[in-house]
């Protein structure tokens, strides 16, 4: 039935269709919520082992050497390289935490049928979050190190690479499956 058809029935008396077709849109609006939240969900589990575990480990000559994100970006911190530090922490750790953070706060609230306090702060800090967050140019740049690497020392991937090669693909999946208009339909129906 095309909506002009249902809108018309509406308003003659009928109302029954155009609530129909509303309830079915509603319907529908929580099935794209409903498929954004698990990805998030998964999201947020990779991103806490990406950061958790060791990106690689180098041996070389005996001695083997671990590193995780976090620590890389103190020993380029202690190193005098403030900037280099300061460029992965955020791309590589705040930028997705919050994208992440943001989003789950906002979709957890909507799928419990509540308004979460602060809405659009939310949804403008995981959109504001998303150019910041470079989980892709990291994995690649790791993979590029890892190749130049590869004739000086042997290169073993850790956990952490691993779970940012999956993350890179969820993330993308996640972000894509977030329909701005749906949420803040949900956002006004709820306030």
């Amino acid at each position: 039935m095309r909506p002009a058809a249902a809108q018309r029935r509406g308003r003659s008396g009928g109302g029954g269709s155009l609530r129909a077709l509303r309830g079915a849109a509603a319907a529908a609006a929580r099935r794209g919520t409903d498929r954004s939240l698990p990805l998030f969900l998964a999201a947020a589990i990779l991103l806490a082992l990406a950061n958790a575990f060791p990106i690689v480990t180098l041996q070389l000559q005996g001695d083997e050497t671990d590193a995780t994100l976090l620590r890389a970006a103190r020993v380029m911190f202690d190193e005098d390289r403030p900037d280099v530090a300061l460029l992965v922490l955020v791309t590589g750790v705040l930028a997705p935490a919050i994208q992440v953070g943001a989003a789950l706060y906002v979709l957890a609230a909507l799928r419990l049928r509540r308004l979460p306090r602060g809405f659009a702060g939310a949804f403008r800090l995981f959109r504001q979050s998303a150019p910041w967050a470079m989980v892709e140019v990291f994995a690649l740049g790791v993979l590029v190190s890892m190749v130049k690497l590869a004739h000086v020392a042997t290169i073993v991937p850790g956990v952490a690479l691993w779970s940012f090669g999956v993350l890179m693909v969820v993330l993308a999946a996640a972000v894509n499956s977030v329909d701005a208009r749906e949420l803040w339909a949900r956002a006004e129906a709820l306030g």
